[in-house]
This record gives structure tokens, sequence and C-alpha cells, in this order.
């Protein structure tokens, strides 16, 4: 890779990156009805970086939104617990899945698959090291579909998005 490319590649993280902590720091000032769910807006760098950056710099951008909209959310602690692992793991299931379905699916799609497994790795990583009760699992169907809901929301700003930059 040349130096152009390495630059261009941290220019486009760089934006990303602000975008999605932007988006984050929104959705956390503004918190829904419900404890815990978001409407993920601040995913929609990531998926865009899945279309336009290969896997290392999209667990960057993923690593660098996880951050810094933790130090601007309440419960840091919390937040980074839960929200690294699941950030990484579904970006490369995103990553995986684009890859694989390329040229079947859209940003909606990929943003869908996304929200579900990162909801579903908070949920394991809850149910592993904060609640120990098994009756905590009775409300990840609901927000599974509220996922897919959201993830669609994501998905379709994203694909908005992607057709002008492309």
């Amino acid at each position: 890779m040349s130096t152009t490319q390495y630059q261009d590649n941290i220019k486009l993280v760089s934006l990303l990156a602000a975008i999605s902590i932007v988006f984050g720091i929104i959705e956390n000032i503004f918190p829904l009805p419900i404890p815990f769910l978001r409407l993920g807006l601040s995913n929609i760098g990531i998926v865009i970086g899945i279309y336009l950056l290969n896997l290392r710099y999209v667990l960057l951008l993923g690593g660098i939104k996880a951050t810094i909209t933790a130090i601007f959310s309440t419960g840091f602690i919390f937040r980074i617990i839960i929200a690294y692992p699941s950030i990484l793991f579904s970006i490369i299931v995103m990553y995986i899945f684009y890859f694989i379905t390329k040229r079947f699916s859209t940003a909606v799609s990929v943003s869908v698959v996304g929200s579900m497994v990162n909801i579903s790795t908070q949920f394991i990583i809850i149910k592993t090291f904060i609640i120990k009760n098994l009756d905590f699992l009775l409300i990840l169907p609901y927000f599974l579909i509220v996922s897919i809901f959201t993830g669609i929301i994501v998905g379709y700003i994203s694909n908005i998005v992607l057709k002008k930059i492309t």
C-alpha cells in the first residue's frame, strides 16, 4: 500500500469516526423510553466503512467509535466492557457477510446482520459477566426484533450516502 493510499484510508477512518461519534453522542443525549435501546445511528459510519475500507481499518474505526462515545457517556467502564467486544465482533461478521454476499446484498442487509449480532453479543456479555439469572434472556427476542428495524434504518441511510459518494 502506498503512502497516499494509507493517508487516504486514515482520512476516511477519521471522517467516519467523527460522524459515528457525533451521532453516538446525540443518541446518548436523547435516550429512548426503553433502557439501553438506541437507534444505532452511530453505526452509519461503520456500515459505510464496510464498503469502503479493508477490515483492519473498519476495526480501527469501531475501536475509536467505542472508546470516544464511551468517554462522553455515563457508565464508561460498563460501556467499554460491552461496546468493545460487541462492535468488533459485529464488524467482523458484517465484513464476512458483505464479502460472501456482495453481489446480492445491500447496506440494509449488512446493517441488519450487524445490528442483530451486536445486540446478541451484548446480551451474551451481560449474561456472562453481569446478570446471572437466565430470565434476563427472555427479553432478547424483543431486542432482536427492534434491532432488525434499527438495522434497516441505519442501512437505508448508509445506502443513500454510499450512492452519493461512490
